[in-house]
């Protein structure tokens, strides 16, 4: 099945009051790894932790983010792979130029990726068929009109959504074109491990939900 990743972000989230990385930390290490930086970066660097919220820097179409006040470090980009090997690499740098390992300070993991899934029937009809329950019904009487689901969402049956350990996906159809489904998600985990495998098998897992909804 023939997919198009729209946007994928990946990121960490620090468990420290103040936000643990410095101007120089960070900016410094990305620019030795051939990164450009935003030019609204102070200059020279300050001494002092990272404030404010926005682009650090960015290589082709990839963009790494902060933001201080929530205490994130994120990598944007169009691709799981790169923005896991970007993410990766950041990990390194920072080891390698302060021995800051960030991943002590995780306080959570987080993926959030929008997918347009291409297919050869009719998006819209094909989820309305599939989406098809008893309370549709009841819902018609009390509606008095034709009525249809058009997004399938679920999440964690056990999770609690305001929580570190969280996912949802949501799939409607392409309303414009009808040639394809639209797909989002997002995940958040205390283990890099376990954030890094849902990740690594996410396009295979929707690949599989949509061959289920079409039947």
């Amino acid at each position: 099945m023939k997919y198009t990743p729209l946007s994928i972000t990946y990121g960490i989230h620090f468990k420290t009051i103040l936000y643990p990385l410095t101007f120089l930390e960070l900016a410094d290490s990305l620019e030795k790894k051939g990164y450009e930086l935003s030019p609204t970066l102070p200059f020279p660097r300050p001494p002092g932790r990272m404030t404010g919220a926005g682009e650090v820097a960015r290589k082709g179409k990839t963009a790494v983010q902060v933001d201080s006040s929530a205490q994130v470090l994120t990598v944007v980009d169009i691709s799981i792979t790169s923005a896991q090997n970007c993410f990766n690499e950041i990990v390194k740098m920072l080891k390698d130029d302060y021995n800051v390992n960030i991943d002590n300070l995780a306080q959570f993991y987080s993926f959030s990726a929008a997918y347009k899934f291409y297919t050869k029937k009719h998006a819209f009809k094909t989820l309305v068929g599939a989406l098809k329950v008893p309370i549709i019904e009841k819902l018609k009487t009390i509606m008095n009109e034709e009525i249809c689901p058009f997004e399938l969402r679920f999440g964690g049956a056990n999770q609690v959504v305001n929580s570190e350990n969280w996912f949802d996906i949501s799939i409607r159809p392409n309303y414009e074109r009808d040639d394809s489904y639209l797909v989002h998600v997002v995940f958040r985990n205390k283990d890099k491990t376990k954030t890094q495998k849902f990740i690594e098998s996410f396009e295979e897992r929707v690949t599989k939900i949509i061959t289920l909804i079409e039947g």
